[in-house]
């Protein structure tokens, strides 16, 4: 009798101890499209959040498991965060994934882009780090040792093999799965998902399939607009046009061909003569198929205080404009771009060098 209460004790605490193992990262949000031109922010400017889903009931028991970076190498930059608190919702019985309940932890900036408390806001923690944009990874797992639950790699993510020895998206020496405490998953990730970088800012990497024998990134992860849902199952996740970017980050919700604000534009190039094209990088992967340009020129030699600028192609649907004027002699052309989507969706001229906007100092256009 006195060992089968022993063996229920012993039952009791592993299940109480293990009982996180069956989560997996859902979303992976770099930061809103604004963000991709500041690359001088700090990890707490930066509006990043991490989103764990429950691939079980009962995965409550998370005090003390943080969410671990790595560079495109697979060295250790530190942690994104740290869940301090276990949660409450651990989802009903036989729940599978992706009803169960889900956890989000991000910057205070991240949270301001929603209306919704998150279940962590890890601002501030000992030893934190920025989620890397161009390419890394980001691996659930306990806070002290190598107990390591879930990880998604991304963009130009490889583990150097002094890193990962057994192959460039694997775990690191040291690193555990294994059960009781581990969920006894896959433990090399294949090759990364792609990454939310250049005019695809303001995406998240998004768990899209769940295969615990096979968690190979690029296929189970897909480019999604985000929306985060905290473990009590609270959002802000109204999608009024249907395009995938919800209300509160549509910069207009009636219209499913106009998505994030557009920001500067990006990659101006000025070629050829004696017609010159002005070209710049498209805003349609972020901010929607019903964006057009504007173009002003002026002279260079009136470019301090655009005194001569003209509205030289507006409303272009195209990501280039022709010019076949000639400058006067001595003299040459610049240009300048906005995005435009009307109303609330249009973009900037950008600043000028002591960073006021150049767009209260220039001529209408259209």
């Amino acid at each position: 009798m006195l060992a089968a209460v022993v063996m229920c004790l012993v039952l009791g605490a592993s299940s109480a101890f293990a009982a996180k193992h069956f989560m997996v990262i859902q979303e992976v949000f770099v930061g809103p499209p604004a963000d991709g031109l500041n690359p001088n922010l700090t990890p707490d400017q930066r509006a990043q959040y991490v989103m764990l889903r429950m691939t079980s009931s009962g995965q409550t028991v998370v005090i003390n498991t943080v969410v671990r970076v790595e560079d495109r190498n697979g060295n250790i930059l530190g942690n994104f965060g740290q869940l301090t608190a276990n949660v409450t919702a651990g989802g009903g019985v036989g729940c599978a994934y992706p009803a169960c309940p889900a956890i989000v932890m991000g910057t205070q900036a991240a949270k301001n882009l929603f209306s919704f408390a998150f279940d962590k806001i890890v601002d501030g923690q000992v030893g934190r780090v920025a989620l890397p944009v161009e390419g890394g990874r980001a691996c659930y797992k306990d806070a002290t040792g190598g107990q390591l639950f879930d990880c998604v790699a991304w963009g130009n993510f490889s583990c150097s093999a002094a890193n990962c020895p057994a192959g460039p998206n694997t775990f690191h020496t040291g690193d555990t799965n294994a059960p009781p405490t581990g969920n006894g998953c896959d433990s090399n990730f294949g090759t990364p998902a792609a990454a939310a970088t250049g005019m695809k800012f303001g995406k998240t990497v998004t768990r899209s399939a769940f295969n615990c024998a096979a968690k190979e990134n690029s296929t189970n992860f897909a480019l999604a607009f985000p929306k985060p849902v905290n473990n009590a199952g609270t959002n802000d996740n109204t999608d009024s046009d249907a395009d995938g970017l919800i209300n509160r980050l549509d910069c207009n919700t009636a219209s499913a061909a106009l998505l994030w604000k557009p920001v500067e534009v990006s990659s101006q190039t000025v070629t050829g003569k004696p017609t010159s094209t002005d070209s710049w990088a498209s805003q349609s992967e972020m901010s929607g198929t019903g964006i057009s340009y504007d173009e002003i020129r002026g002279s260079l030699s009136a470019l301090n205080g655009f005194t001569d600028d003209t509205c030289h192609s507006p409303n272009g649907a195209t990501t280039s404009a022709t010019d076949a004027s000639i400058p006067p002699v001595a003299d040459g052309f610049y240009y300048l771009v906005r995005a435009d989507g009307g109303g609330s969706c249009v973009g900037t001229y950008g600043n000028n060098t002591n960073g006021t906007p150049r767009d209260t100092s220039l001529t209408s256009c259209p």
